[in-house]
């Protein structure tokens, strides 16, 4: 295929025989005068020059530095080197198999080098770029001949109004298939463009206060819509976990069979409110309006529905097992006080998640939440970020100063995660904070009172620590006033069936495709899979198989190669996965029941006894 390349350079026309966009910008090439024959040495950011365009591009450096290392993960092999580039096509950033990436920088495919197409020509850096629009250059695709040994795929990374404001490159040999490597350019971009988002909230956190607030009220009620003739129209997912049944169970259904009410409350006023129960027998709160037509007619009812007992948030933690609703509800019984509150668990079982929940349902929901992991900062900027800096505090340090997470909390939360990694001369600051309730920044003389409430996370063992004298016993104290152990996902498993679905809507909504539906069999290798990376595992699974799917259903083809285990030594039999999800399927019944067993046998279409039997031989604990 390459012979097209070469009619081209000698001036033929091949304009029908390749894609219109590596066509153009073949054209723009020679208008820029790109030497197809060698590699050009030009506009190459000396050391100084790339430190400054980093310093500038802090906030998409930052966006990005969790997601490149995720990218090159999930692509699972060696030969490629994922790139971050600026909107000036330079690269800022670069991550890789080394052998590869020593290849690329022999073609200046390196952090410092512009890839702008008035310099390289087409590639897919600098026409993703120039054409705002995802994009993938192969082997001799590329305008300059030297190039012609890469495959590249590089999508836009945009701001809200759509304009690029840098480019995510996923670079390696020219001989792999493109159109699943560049959906998966496009979901990083997707994620550093999240990422971005998030950043600029928390920058204007103050003056979207008031949205927050309303915001979180909103989502902690269920929402409930009955027609005139007394048939629940809509009901959202909250209301219904409230009423502890699936919205396909609620809609289309007479109020009357899913309350227990007097006859004739539907329409009987403007303003109706209703002491229902759930199946559980707690206690339900409504507030319906009526809905009336021009002429004063009803149409019907909509308002809403809440529980009379303080609700987890259940719009962060996804899992109605009895080990999530544990966590929830000592999580919701913290967070009325304003004691310091450690929070252990292996990694990616959702600390982070059940620290923002802790804070949004306590008083302080109104003020920041501002989260600091420990473990991704050197020991010499942990302390600036904790605590911030003022001009000329130390070399390099920003004009005017910063302040650090402790001023950005105050009246808020701070949670810092993986705090075992916290250095020593670190925590003796930190303990200072605590004690005194107000923070210096290093280089000031002043001190500022502070009001923060301290959440700290870790999956290290800190009392073994303590005994190595690499954490504080002091500080330990003060820090574990109240202590949550998070459940691994292997002890919480039935919730699998409930995150699956969660994490397919999420990751198609990042992908902005259409909503995918997933096979059966599918759950009964995640329902067998151990899930040693707990949640995050789970999800990054999900999202894999979403990026990399070729049809509107999800199936065990699209299952990652270690959960289908072909190899015969980690093989799940077919007795294996019989047995997880009978296990799971008992689970979860007992779960919608709050583990009664009549009502559990009654939803399994068997008997008290034979339940009994089955719960002692799968060893459930009831």
């Amino acid at each position: 295929m390459d012979n097209h390349w070469k009619r081209f350079i000698n001036g033929e026309s091949v304009e029908s025989e390749v894609t219109p966009s590596i066509y153009r910008s073949w054209q723009r090439s020679l208008e820029y005068r790109v030497d197809h024959t060698l590699i050009s040495n030009q506009d190459i950011l000396s050391l100084p020059r790339l430190s400054e365009r980093r310093e500038a591009k802090e906030a998409l450096i930052r966006a990005g530095e969790t997601v490149l290392p995720y990218i090159f993960d999930l692509l699972g092999s060696t030969n490629y080197t994922i790139l971050l580039g600026d909107n000036d096509g330079y690269i800022i950033e670069a991550i890789g198999d080394a052998p590869f990436m020593t290849k690329a920088q022999r073609v200046n495919l390196s952090p410092g080098a512009s890839w702008s197409e008035e310099i390289r020509g087409t590639n897919a850096i600098g026409t993703a770029l120039r054409d705002n629009a995802p994009t993938s250059v192969s082997g001799w695709e590329h305008f300059v001949r030297d190039n012609h040994f890469l495959a590249c795929w590089a999508a836009p990374i945009q701001n809200a109004q759509g304009k690029p404001i840098g480019v995510l490159d996923i670079s390696g040999e020219a001989n792999h298939d493109q159109e699943k490597i560049l959906n998966i350019a496009m979901m990083g971009a997707s994620m550093i463009k999240k990422n971005l988002q998030v950043f600029e909230l928390e920058n204007q956190l103050k003056f979207y206060q008031e949205g927050a607030k309303l915001a979180s009220s909103l989502l902690h009620q269920g929402f409930l819509a009955i027609d005139n003739n007394g048939i629940i129209t809509n009901i959202n997912s909250f209301g219904a976990a409230l009423l502890g049944r699936r919205q396909t169970d609620i809609i289309g259904r007479p109020a009357a069979d899913i309350f227990s009410s007097p006859k004739g409350w539907m329409l009987s006023g403007h303003s109706l409110d209703l002491h229902l129960k759930d199946r559980t027998g707690k206690e339900i709160s409504s507030h319906l309006k009526r809905v009336v037509n021009d002429a004063g007619e009803p149409l019907g009812a909509v308002g809403t529905l809440q529980s009379n007992h303080r609700a987890p948030a259940n719009t962060l933690w996804v899992g109605r097992s009895r080990a999530s609703q544990r966590i929830l509800e000592q999580a919701s019984r913290v967070a009325a006080t304003h004691s310091s509150v450690l929070i252990h668990g292996e990694s990616g079982t959702g600390k982070e998640i059940i620290a923002k929940s802790i804070h949004q349902l306590s008083p302080r929901r109104e003020g920041p939440f501002v989260a600091l992991n420990c473990a991704s900062l050197s020991p010499t900027l942990i302390e600036s970020e904790l605590f911030g800096y003022v001009e000329g505090a130390f070399t390099g340090a920003r004009r005017g100063g910063k302040p650090g997470k402790f001023e950005l909390a105050d009246k808020g939360t701070i949670f810092l995660d993986e705090i075992g990694d916290m250095p020593l001369n670190v925590q003796v600051a930190l303990l200072r904070v605590l004690q005194e309730k107000e923070v210096s920044r290093i280089g000031d003389i002043k001190a500022k009172k502070i009001n923060v409430r301290v959440i700290t996370a870790t999956h290290k063992n800190l009392n073994a620590l303590v005994e190595k004298e690499l954490f504080r016993l002091d500080l330990y104290y003060r820090l574990k006033v109240v202590t949550l152990e998070l459940p691994p996902l292997r002890e919480r498993s039935e919730d699998i069936r409930e995150l699956v679905p969660h994490f397919i809507r999420k990751a198609c909504e990042s992908f902005n495709g259409q909503p995918l539906g997933i096979d059966e069999d599918v759950y009964s290798y995640l329902l067998a899979h151990s899930w040693p990376g707990n949640v995050r595992e789970l999800e990054n699974c999900i999202e894999s198989m979403v990026a990399l799917a070729d049809s509107s259903i999800l199936t065990v083809e699209n299952l990652p190669d270690e959960l289908i285990q072909k190899d015969s030594k980690s093989e799940c039999t077919t007795e294996t996965l019989l047995y997880q999800q009978t296990k799971q399927t008992i689970l979860y019944a007992l779960t919608q029941t709050r583990g009664k067993i009549a009502p559990a046998a009654k939803i399994l279409g068997i008997g008290r006894n034979t339940l009994y039997r089955k719960i002692k031989e799968l060893d459930i604990q009831v």
